[in-house]
């Protein structure tokens, strides 16, 4: 079972602590496609729940958008408007200012929290990310280690090893390489629960279904309907959706490496 700390991060990603207004999801954000470098890591889908909330402040109070007072307050109206502010006005203001998380960076900050509280570990320190031969990129992720895990860190035998499906844990991984239409993605999910019959998981993605405000973090569950078969024979549910329309699923069974794989933590 996670710990108690990383369930308040899964939370808190998934109602963003704004002072005066609950329920907002962070949406989803990908630098790679953004094509951003060398910003701060709340900028490029890295940062934290408080990061991120912080960040769309200084946006706000900065660019006079009117949805956080000088205090940090979510106003009851936009002052320019006069408008009632929503979750959804929140939102879109953090999609449009390229605030949120992407998935390795989401699962980063979950699994640091777990780590943490359980082995007094902080896992971005012991990360191997790039060889030292290679030494600038070397010393940019010993100074910024959360910004340069991606999906193929975890991959690495370094840092995690392969398991059986059948033997998954909460704090797991479910790492998919060059999934998509093209082949071209890397995603990954986080177990978070495992009974006889079920897999409970979460990540943050963009279905192109949802469009551009639809995205952020999300919740789904493998039920296992074949225990002797693979991820891809078993049934995924997300957002009620199954088979063709479940997105999710569909880069499950588009992915050139479907695996599932535990953290190699040496304290």
């Amino acid at each position: 079972m996670l710990s108690d700390s990383a369930l308040k991060v899964i939370n808190d990603y998934f109602n963003l602590p704004f002072d005066g207004l609950t329920g907002v999801r962070c949406p989803y954000f990908n630098n790679a496609r953004q094509k951003q470098r060398a910003q701060l890591r709340v900028l490029v889908g890295k940062g934290t729940p408080q990061e991120i909330m912080e960040e769309a402040k200084i946006i706000s109070i900065q660019y006079h958008a009117g949805l956080f007072d000088k205090s940090g307050h979510c106003c009851l109206h936009n002052e320019h408007t006069g408008e009632k502010i929503n979750n959804d006005d929140v939102r879109k203001f953090l999609i449009d200012h390229g605030l949120g998380i992407e998935c390795s960076g989401f699962i980063t900050q979950v699994l640091r929290a777990h780590f943490k509280e359980t082995k007094g570990v902080d896992i971005a320190r012991q990360f191997f990310i790039t060889s030292p031969r290679n030494f600038l990129r070397y010393l940019v992720s010993l100074l910024r280690p959360i910004e340069n895990i991606s999906v193929l860190v975890y991959a690495d035998d370094k840092n995690t090893t392969e398991i059986k499906w059948q033997d998954a844990q909460a704090g797991d991984v479910v790492v998919l390489l060059k999934t998509g239409s093209k082949n071209h993605i890397n995603h990954i999910l986080l177990i978070t629960e495992k009974t006889s019959d079920t897999i409970k998981y979460v990540h943050a993605r963009a279905w192109d279904s949802e469009g551009k405000y639809g995205h952020g973090v999300a919740v789904g569950e493998m039920k296992i309907t074949n225990s002797n078969g693979s991820l891809r024979e078993q049934r995924w549910i997300e957002l009620g959706q199954e088979g063709e329309k479940n997105e999710t699923y569909i880069e499950i069974t588009q992915a050139k490496v479907l695996q599932v794989r535990r953290l190699n933590i040496n304290k």
